[in-house]
């Protein structure tokens, strides 16, 4: 009697374990559970749940690149920091901002995008007074396909996005110095 119970206790594992892989397969493969019977909704909401049915899409060869954006800080020494509008706080926090940058790399209208970029900058100005100015760099982390990196490509950040603001007290002494006008 033990034996069986074993026996059904590793035959069930068994069925477990190939049923996740086989939602796992499924699901890197796009094939998703079809019809509204009972099986199929409980099928696709174990692979929800479990993870299993998310495509492993970071095998693909058109992954969307990885934005930032860093602020450079720079005071009338001419010392420099670099910050960030937020860093660390959660992940959730991280998923926000990068739902603010992604969008921002595909604006087409640069008065738009100068328009925004001043707002981040007025934020981290706001977190140093002291600052002459602020240079905003929108940049993309790249990750190159399997194949191009089989033939030596690796993955890189590139500038998408590059702008020199300065508070306007610090505008306005800098152009009496130098004669301008107004």
């Amino acid at each position: 009697m033990e034996g069986k119970r074993n026996s059904r206790s590793h035959t069930a594992a068994l069925v477990a374990v190939v049923g996740h892989l086989g939602l796992v397969v499924m699901g890197a493969l796009q094939i998703h559970p079809e019809g509204d019977g009972w099986l199929a909704r409980a099928l696709a909401v174990y692979g929800a749940l479990s993870g299993a049915e998310s495509g492993y899409a970071f095998f693909a060869d058109s992954i969307t690149p990885l934005p930032r954006a860093s602020f450079h800080v720079s005071d009338a020494r001419g010392a420099t920091i670099t910050d960030a509008l937020e860093s660390g706080a959660s992940r959730e926090t991280e998923i926000r901002i990068l739902n603010l940058i992604t969008p921002f790399l595909s604006l087409e209208d640069p008065a738009i995008q100068r328009s925004i970029a001043a707002s981040w900058a007025g934020k981290v100005l706001a977190r140093h007074p002291a600052a002459e100015s602020i240079l905003v760099r929108l940049e993309t982390y790249d990750l190159p396909s399997m194949r191009e990196y089989r033939e030596g490509k690796r993955s890189s950040w590139n500038l998408q996005y590059e702008a020199k603001f300065m508070s306007r007290s610090k505008l306005h002494t800098s152009r009496e110095a130098s004669g301008g006008a107004r």
